[in-house]
């Protein structure tokens, strides 16, 4: 059993990450947890957790957002060498792209056609706003009120986390959504194939 490390943005990233490891219930185990609340306090302290991988692994997921691709945000941030143990995982371009990668699963949580979901969420601007956008559709008044901000000064719904963090952990099917998101896949093989130094 590998004993491991989670830093994260949010609570949402949190869900997907913990979903994640659960797919490999043999194999790990969450030891410790820590929220960034934003990328900030990850992109300040990512060289204590890369040092902190040699005592047990640590992995990390932070978004890409504003960044042109996965290299620059890496040449930004990292200026020492990654140990082994340290997992840093890019989702391209926010965790939500993930989430949108299922697409079956999201349409039918939403209650929305499929066709209206992105083939390639990776590919999306704001995957955020296109998850908003598309519950902002949903015959379902809940998720309409859980997930779409409720006035111009909220950048999200009052529970959108807490929404589809309960979509992540009992509806979120992962085999369906690595076919459609690269970055997604690549954090999936990396976790499936890592084995502690």
């Amino acid at each position: 059993m590998i004993f491991v490390t989670i830093v994260f943005e949010d609570d949402l990233s949190e869900a997907v990450m913990t979903r994640i490891l659960a797919d490999f219930p043999e194999k790990y185990e969450v030891h410790q947890s820590y929220s960034g609340n934003g990328f900030g306090y990850l992109k300040t302290n990512i060289k204590g957790f890369n040092q902190a991988s040699v005592v047990n692994p640590h992995f990390m997921l932070t978004d890409l957002d504003n960044y042109e691709c996965p290299i620059a945000l890496k040449e930004d941030w990292i200026k020492f060498n990654i140990h082994p143990n340290f997992i840093f995982r890019i989702a391209v371009r926010e965790v939500e792209s993930w989430v949108l990668a299922d697409r079956e699963g999201v349409s039918r949580f939403f209650n929305v056609a499929l066709v209206n979901f992105p083939i390639n969420p990776d590919a999306e601007k704001d995957p955020k706003n296109t998850l908003i956008q598309l519950a902002k559709r949903s015959n379902k008044r809940d998720i309409r009120a859980d997930i779409v901000p409720i006035n111009q000064n909220a950048t999200i719904g009052p529970n959108y986390n807490g929404s589809l963090s309960d979509f992540v952990f009992k509806n979120w099917n992962i085999e369906n959504a690595l076919l459609h998101s690269e970055s997604l896949r690549r954090a999936y093989e990396k976790l499936r194939d890592f084995n502690p130094n």
